[in-house]
């Protein structure tokens, strides 16, 4: 058995010898810890070092300028959605119809007009603007947060909600873009973990999808 303290809750935990060199999860916590090469008291030869050990994820990570995937937990990067690039053409035409109802409503009081013609372009107006608002709550609904250890998704403003995948347990990552996604730069991310059937992370209108794919696939085993 190797005996480790978990880098996180600071509990001595026993972990049997054939996770050597691997990872193993603190049964106190659930945090994901890196197993020392070896039993304690024992040198083992040292190993060319081959892809999708601890030390060559560790090191992929570091000389990317990430934090390496061992020791406490980090956030490497936190992402929300788009605002303007993930709807360039709508978001466009709701300010357009925000300024013309404005516009529209000053030269219709300015001219005498009815007042059924500066109520159509102040509801107008009104509709762009509420347009523009959504979408500017609607950004902070849902982001994206990836540690060394795992990628954790919030939902909700009101009413919170989590769903995350431990890195090692990663199966699948989806990138989807649309061709004008592309030509913006957003996409839809989806990632799946070997425990589940579905897909437990999935959000749409983020920036630079396939580089948030690789930041991802510096801390899977590959």
């Amino acid at each position: 058995m190797i005996t480790i303290t978990c880098d996180r809750c600071d509990e001595t935990i026993e972990v049997p010898d054939e996770h050597a060199g691997g990872k193993y999860a603190c049964p106190h916590c659930g945090d994901i810890n890196r197993v020392p090469g070896s039993p304690a008291g024992e040198t083992p030869a040292e190993p060319a070092p081959t892809s999708g050990t601890a030390s060559s994820r560790r090191d992929r990570a570091a000389e990317a300028g990430y934090p390496p995937d061992h020791g406490e937990e980090q956030t490497v990067m936190r992402i929300r959605r788009c605002w303007f690039r993930s709807r360039p053409l709508l978001f466009s035409l709701a300010t357009l119809v925000f300024v013309g109802g404005i516009v529209g409503a000053i030269w219709s009081a300015s001219n005498d007009h009815s007042r059924w013609t500066l109520y159509l372009w102040g509801v107008a107006s009104l509709a762009g603007l509420a347009t523009i608002a959504w979408w500017w709550i609607d950004r902070f609904g849902s982001s994206l947060v990836i540690t060394n250890k795992r990628t954790v998704q919030h939902t909700g403003l009101l009413r919170r909600a989590t769903s995350e995948v431990v890195h090692d347990n990663i199966r699948n990552i989806q990138v989807d873009q649309s061709f004008w996604q592309r030509l913006w730069g957003v996409g839809k991310l989806g990632i799946s973990s070997s425990g589940q059937d579905g897909v437990e992370i999935e959000i749409n209108h983020l920036p630079g999808p396939d580089k948030l794919r690789e930041i991802v696939d510096l801390y899977r085993p590959l």
